[in-house]
């Protein structure tokens, strides 16, 4: 968090396990503070920026400045998987995620790669594989960690549990919305992962955009 307290961007990038080509492998992505238009998954599997689209699950920073997965409710379902544990993500309960993790929706498999904090906002965008040395080193400033095949520094240890939040932190301020109702994690292999959900997700002002809205970087369903 900066000076003032307040959770800062995070920037990402997203591994698709089956690409269609090497171009699309990986998408630079930024996940916003609070949940505000930003970055998310279309319930089309497709990664989008301040969509109208339906969504199947939103990426935004909480007030404790983790990377948060949140499925709507009435989404499809979405999987989260990490060290050979899966958990089918309950509507309207954040899930921190993890350097590593993978998530499953629909037909598609995407690997998250956690860069650490950045100040540079902008629409998800594909790390070509054939960036000049100038363009890489380029792209490692702006996400704040090499770029060159996406390596993040951020390694998780293959025991740590998810995390699913029943209650915000302290500092979190109360959203708009009423909270959704309670979902039961369920029962079996995932009740034994504990994960972090928030009954109450937090709203917070997202930072004025350095760059203006691009199209959504989609990659048609199969």
């Amino acid at each position: 968090m900066d000076n003032a307290g307040m959770p800062q961007p995070i920037a990402i990038c997203l591994e698709d396990l089956d690409p269609s080509s090497s171009e699309a492998r990986y998408v630079r992505c930024v996940a916003l503070p609070g949940r505000v238009p930003g970055l998310a998954v279309s319930q089309a599997a497709a990664i989008v920026w301040k969509s109208d689209d339906p969504i199947a699950a939103e990426l935004w920073v909480s007030a404790d400045q983790r990377l948060i997965l949140f499925r709507a409710q009435g989404a499809p379902e979405v999987l989260v998987r990490r060290a050979g544990r899966g958990l089918s993500v309950p509507a309207g309960k954040p899930v921190v995620l993890l350097d590593q993790d993978e998530l499953s929706i629909r037909n598609r498999q995407l690997r998250v790669h956690i860069h650490g904090l950045t100040s540079s906002i902008h629409a998800p965008a594909p790390l070509s594989s054939k960036l000049t040395a100038a363009a890489r080193l380029a792209a490692a400033v702006t996400l704040g960690a090499a770029t060159l095949g996406c390596p993040s520094e951020q390694r998780t240890p293959a025991d740590t549990p998810i995390d699913v939040r029943d209650h915000p932190p302290a500092a979190m301020p109360e959203p708009p919305q009423p909270p959704p109702p309670a979902v039961d994690a369920g029962a079996g292999p995932e009740a034994a992962t504990p994960i972090e959900v928030l009954d109450a997700p937090p709203s917070i002002s997202a930072p004025t955009p350095s760059a203006s809205d691009s199209r959504p970087f989609a990659k048609p369903p199969k």
